[in-house]
């Protein structure tokens, strides 16, 4: 049996199948392989805890709001020492109403493989069935420059004994830290491992601690800094270091046994009272970096999540940065496969994401070292305890950003492209949109500003038209620009390209409020208050263009008059000649 597909994605977790997902909902059906039969795994371990800016992607491409019903939201993170609480510990988590432009002011926990079941289901809903216990056995790239699909994969259903042939245009390895894609590939992924040993645990729980139900984090003398989280079902994550003395006391890590890890769970906690009414599930690991030399290897194989990058679990990066990787991905590889993009879209995948994940793996290194009591080459001759060197090192406003995913930023690019008018806002060109309350026509119900940029693998044009009664010159200036008939905007597809037009006005019409038609066929929004006038920093009276990417980072900005710096723009990334 052979097939032709667009994309084969191996590797049906959580990775893998959003990827499925946002392929489906931009028109393109991928073949998804699991060599597991995901039906009788259970539901223990592994990541449990989405930060806002991953919750805010997953919103705009419809798949937040099953979790969040699943799940449990916590907005602090309470820190103790000998029983009292002070200052440290988790600070990026505490306090998340202060977080700002954000709507989602909290943290969500819940098992990963909830969220994998929660992903399949969509996925399958948009009609891409996961093909279980079917086993990846090579990978070829043919080498005819004209191959439709150059992409052969070959393929071994488990249940019966069968090898297939699958060809495609691409193939994705999600299949984890083991990636067999990766190894096939021959993509190295060089990275460390350390000494360090930490236990982590799920659990039902009763307790004497306050706020049990917050992200909590203790000081141990002992067990480092330990993490209490609440996840789904009522049940409690606890991690702590097992240092090598407590391996040594146990006679190496084959002695850790369920009612070890309890027992040093209780010490550790002390002087809490912990009670262990159920266990689900434990394990011990080691800590260690690693990130693939590139994330899309001869243009044709990607890899996603644990496949190109791994770390500890020390600030909750590892799913989050998965999610990151697979919003990045999907859109800039559906507009490739439907012809509309530039091949060299897909590029900027593997410069964006390495680029980030490669601050994620150097703060790694510094922060499981400290958690596990020990002072990084760059604290090196300190004298305070490493727990005050952490706490110094998350109390820092960027490094807090860029955790909970609201501060990452990609370089300027042929997609982040600063252009002659980027003075127009203040935003910065390959920053995350900011959220922000703007009004309907007619009803005049609030809605956010991400509501209005839905994720459907498309550019948005965002329109700021300032107050039209005076913005009205440069609004005319662009409408005679895409009134001409050799415009090139003509030529891209509405499916690549929207417009939307937020008016510093009020009013009972579009055309009223603006004094013309809007532009591009555009939807109309009012910003009564001037409140996303004066948060991407838009001169009401001149107004400005500012190009959205599908994934919701600022593409490029431009003066309402300045459609050429969209020529150019638009151009680089679009094949509309």
């Amino acid at each position: 049996m052979s097939s032709n597909v667009d994309v084969v994605i191996v590797g049906g977790g959580p990775v893998g199948c959003l990827i499925a997902a946002q392929l489906a909902r931009f028109g393109i059906k991928p073949y998804v392989l699991e060599q597991d039969d995901k039906t009788v795994m259970p539901c223990y371990g592994r990541a449990c805890t989405l930060w806002p800016r991953s919750i805010e992607l997953l919103d705009q491409v419809d798949m937040a709001e099953p979790l969040i019903q699943l799940g449990v939201a916590t907005r602090n993170a309470l820190h103790f020492h000998e029983g009292k609480r002070v200052p440290g510990g988790l600070m990026y988590a505490s306090r998340m109403d202060k977080l700002g432009d954000t709507s989602f002011k909290f943290a969500l926990h819940l098992r990963q493989r909830i969220i994998e079941q929660q992903f399949t289901q969509i996925m399958e809903d948009l009609g891409v069935d996961l093909h279980m216990q079917q086993q990846l056995i090579d990978v070829q790239l043919l080498g005819d420059a004209e191959a439709v699909h150059p992409v052969k994969t070959m393929v071994k259903d488990l249940k019966s004994g069968e090898i297939f042939t699958i060809q495609s245009k691409y193939i994705i390895g999600a299949d984890g830290g083991k990636s067999t894609v990766r190894k096939l590939a021959g993509i190295g992924f060089p990275g460390e491992s350390t000494t360090h040993r930490w236990i982590r645990m799920d659990a039902l729980v009763e307790t004497d601690m306050p706020n049990p139900r917050c992200l909590n984090s203790i000081d141990s003398a002992s067990h480092g800094q330990i993490l209490w989280c609440p996840i789904d079902g009522g049940m409690t994550r606890i991690g702590y270091v097992f240092s090598q003395a407590l391996i040594d006391k146990y006679g190496g890590v084959e002695g850790i046994t369920q009612e070890v890890v309890v027992r040093e769970a209780k010490e550790a906690l002390a002087p809490f009272r912990v009670d262990f009414l159920r266990v689900d599930w434990f394990t011990i690991y080691g800590i260690g970096q690693r990130i693939a030399d590139t994330f899309l290897h001869e243009e044709r194989v990607i890899l996603a999540g644990d496949a190109c990058h791994t770390h500890s679990s020390g600030s909750a990066q590892g799913l989050n940065t998965g999610i990151h990787d697979a919003v990045n991905l999907a859109w800039k590889l559906a507009l490739v496969l439907k012809g509309a993009a530039r091949p060299g879209l897909l590029e900027t995948y593997n410069t964006e994401r390495r680029h980030v994940v490669q601050q994620i793996i150097d703060n790694d290194r510094t922060i499981s070292t400290l958690i596990s009591g020990h002072y990084p080459p760059k604290f090196a001759g300190r004298a305070e305890p490493p727990r005050e060197i952490l706490k110094e090192w998350f109390s820092d406003m960027n490094m807090q950003s860029f955790t909970l995913g609201l501060g990452v930023s990609y370089p300027a690019n042929l997609i982040n492209k600063v252009s002659v008018g980027s003075s127009k806002a203040t935003v910065d060109v390959g920053e995350r949109a900011p959220d922000v309350f703007v009004s309907t026509l007619g009803t005049a119900d609030p809605i956010r500003l991400h509501q209005i940029l839905k994720n459907t693998g498309a550019f948005s044009i965002l329109v700021f038209a300032g107050a039209p009664r005076v913005s009205r010159p440069y609004l005319a200036k662009l409408c005679d620009a895409l009134n001409a008939s050799d415009i090139w905007i003509s030529r891209l597809s509405r499916r690549a390209v929207r417009w939307i037009i937020l008016c510093a006005d009020s009013g009972n019409a579009a055309h009223e409020v603006l004094g013309m038609a809007p532009m591009g066929g555009g939807r109309v929004y009012l910003d009564t208050t001037r409140a996303a006038h004066e948060v991407y920093g838009v001169d009401v009276e001149r107004g400005a263009l500012v190009v959205m990417r599908p994934d919701g980072w600022v593409g490029t900005i431009a003066g309402v008059d300045e459609i050429e710096a969209l020529e150019v723009y638009f151009r680089g990334i679009f094949a509309f000649e």
